[in-house]
C-alpha cells in the first residue's frame, strides 16, 4: 500500500490533513475506535465577514453557541466539543480547544493546549447561561507559542478523550500528550490512509473576453481591503466594549430564549417531556 502522507507531514498537522480535510473523519473515527464515547462535535465560535479572513467572537457568535449547547443538553447529559476560536496570536488563523459539559454534575471542562485559561468573554457568557455550573480548566502546556506548530486541533481531540477518561475514573488511560507526542501517535492512524490515484483535472475552457490588467487591479484592491479588515477583526475584543457586561447579559438572554422556544416545540410534538 502506498501511504497518502509522509511522516514529515505530521510537523504541520492542521494545514496538512486534519482540519477541513476529507480524511479528518477517518482520523477522528480511528482515534475513538474501541471506545463507547461519541465523537466530539466541532463548533466555530466566531462571526466572519466575506471581506475578512479573521473571525470575531461577538454577541452573535456567543448567542448561536449558547443556544446550541443548551439544546444539546436536552438529548445527552455529557456533550463534548472541539471549539474553534479565532486566534489571538496570528491574523487569519483559528485555534482549537477541548470543551465538555456535564449536565448532571453541573460542570464544564475546558483545556487549551497553550495551558491558558478560558477567554474572558466566553467564560462570562457561560456563567450567564449556565450559572449553576462549575468551570474547570486544565492548564497543561502542550505547545509553545513561539514554535507555532499548528497542533492545537489534534491536541484538542486527544484532550477530549482524556476528559472522557477522567469522567469515567480511568486515569490509567490518560494521554496528556505534548504536541510532539500527539503527532507521533496520530501517525499510526495517518499512515493507514491509502494514496489515491492521480486525476486529470485539466478542463477545456473556452476563451472569454477578460481584461487581465483590470482583473489584476481589482484583485489587488480587494486583497488589500481583506488584509485591512482581517487585521481590524484580529484586534477586536468584545471585552473592550464600554457596555460589555450588558452585551454579555443580552446575548445570554437571547440564547436562552431561543432555546426555550426550541424546547417548547419538542414538547408540543411529544418528543420530550416537560
Amino acid at each position: 500500500m502506498t501511504t497518502k502522507y509522509k511522516q514529515e507531514d505530521i510537523l504541520d498537522v492542521t494545514q496538512a490533513f486534519i482540519q477541513n480535510c476529507p480524511d479528518a473523519k477517518f482520523i477522528r473515527e480511528k482515534m475513538y475506535e474501541g471506545y463507547k464515547y461519541p465523537l466530539p462535535e466541532q463548533i466555530n465560535i466566531f462571526s466572519k465577514k466575506e471581506d475578512s479572513d479573521h473571525g470575531v467572537v461577538d454577541t452573535k457568535a456567543l448567542e448561536e453557541f449558547g443556544e446550541h449547547i443548551l439544546n444539546n443538553n436536552l438529548y445527552a447529559n455529557i456533550n463534548a466539543y472541539n471549539l474553534i476560536l479565532p486566534s489571538v496570536n496570528e491574523t487569519g488563523s483559528n485555534h482549537s480547544v477541548a470543551f465538555m459539559t456535564d449536565k448532571k454534575a453541573k460542570t464544564i471542562w475546558y483545556q487549551d493546549s497553550y495551558g491558558i485559561e478560558m477567554r474572558k468573554e466566553l467564560k462570562d457568557f457561560l456563567k450567564s447561561i449556565l450559572p449553576d455550573y462549575k468551570i474547570t480548566c486544565f492548564n497543561q502546556i502542550q505547545q509553545d507559542k513561539s514554535r507555532n506548530d499548528c497542533s492545537c486541533y489534534l491536541l484538542a481531540e486527544y484532550n477530549i478523550l482524556d476528559m472522557w477518561h477522567r469522567k469515567n475514573n480511568r486515569t490509567d488511560l490518560l494521554k496528556e500528550y505534548t504536541s510532539d507526542e500527539a503527532r507521533n501517535a496520530v501517525w499510526n492512524i495517518v499512515k493507514l490512509i491509502e494514496a489515491e490515484p492521480e486525476k486529470n483535472t485539466y478542463k477545456n475552457v473556452k476563451n472569454k473576453k477578460i481584461n487581465p490588467k483590470q482583473n489584476e487591479v481589482l484583485s489587488k484592491k480587494y486583497l488589500l481591503q481583506c488584509q485591512r479588515n482581517s487585521y481590524r477583526d484580529f484586534k477586536y475584543r468584545l471585552t473592550q466594549e464600554k457596555n460589555y457586561k450588558e452585551l454579555i447579559k443580552q446575548a445570554a438572554q437571547k440564547a436562552t430564549s431561543a432555546h426555550l422556544l426550541y424546547k417548547q416545540g419538542l414538547i408540543d410534538l411529544n418528543l420530550i417531556s416537560r
